[in-house]
C-alpha cells in the first residue's frame, strides 16, 4: 500500500529533472518575469525589447547556459544591461558573447561580478533597493518616467535607458543616490531629447 501511494505520488510529480537543467530552467523562468517597465517600442527595423528578450531566452535555452540562473538581464532599445553574478571569468566573457549574437542587440553593457552567489540576504536587499527606487522614482515623475531602468547589486545600482533631458537624467540620478543602502551609482543613461 505505502509503495503504491510512493508511486502514485511520484507519477503526479513527473518526471525527476536533473539539478542543473532545473538551475537553467529557473534563470529562464527568472528573465522571463524580469519586467524592465520601459516602453516596448523600438524602430520599424529594430525588433522590440519584448522580442529581443525572447530571443536572449531562447538562445539560453539552446545552449543549455545553465551559469545565467543568477544573471538579471535587461533591454532598453537593444542595449542589453547584464548584472548579477558569475563563478568564473568565462562564464562572464559567454554570457556577453550569447547575449550579443542574438540578432537586434546592439550593445552590451556587461556589469556582472565574478565570484561567489550572493546569500539570499543580500539578493533580497537589492530587490527591497530595487523596490524603494521605484517607489521614488513614481513619487517624483508620475506618468512621465523617462526611459531607463536599474539593478542593484550589492548596493551599487547600475542606471541604463534614456532621459529625454539633462534635468531628467540628473534629477533621475539624484533620487537614487538619496535612497537609503544605496552605495554607489553606475550611470549608463543616455541624453536622446525626447523620453518618448
Amino acid at each position: 500500500m505505502d509503495v503504491e501511494r510512493h508511486r502514485i505520488s511520484a507519477a503526479r510529480r513527473g518526471p525527476r529533472i536533473p539539478r542543473r537543467t532545473a538551475g537553467l530552467l529557473i534563470a529562464v523562468a527568472m528573465l522571463a518575469a524580469q519586467s524592465s517597465g520601459a516602453a516596448q517600442t523600438t524602430g520599424q527595423d529594430q525588433p522590440s525589447d519584448d522580442v529581443l528578450k525572447q530571443s536572449v531566452i531562447d538562445r539560453i535555452i539552446d545552449a543549455r547556459a545553465a551559469f545565467f540562473a543568477d544573471i538579471q538581464l535587461d533591454i532598453i532599445d537593444g542595449d542589453a544591461l547584464l548584472t548579477g553574478r558569475v563563478a568564473t571569468v568565462q562564464d562572464k566573457a559567454r554570457a556577453t558573447a550569447l547575449v550579443r549574437s542574438v540578432p537586434g542587440v546592439l550593445t552590451v553593457i556587461n556589469e556582472i561580478n565574478v565570484g561567489t552567489v550572493d546569500d539570499i540576504r543580500h539578493v533580497s536587499e537589492d530587490l527591497l533597493l530595487e523596490r524603494q527606487i521605484r517607489k521614488e522614482m513614481r513619487s517624483t515623475f508620475g506618468a512621465q518616467m523617462p526611459r531607463l531602468n536599474w539593478r542593484a547589486t550589492s548596493g551599487v545600482v547600475y542606471v541604463f535607458g534614456h532621459a529625454g533631458t539633462e534635468w531628467e537624467h540628473n534629477r533621475a540620478l539624484a533620487i537614487i543616490k538619496q535612497v537609503p543602502g544605496v552605495n554607489r551609482v553606475v550611470d549608463f543613461l543616455r541624453i536622446t531629447g525626447s523620453n518618448s
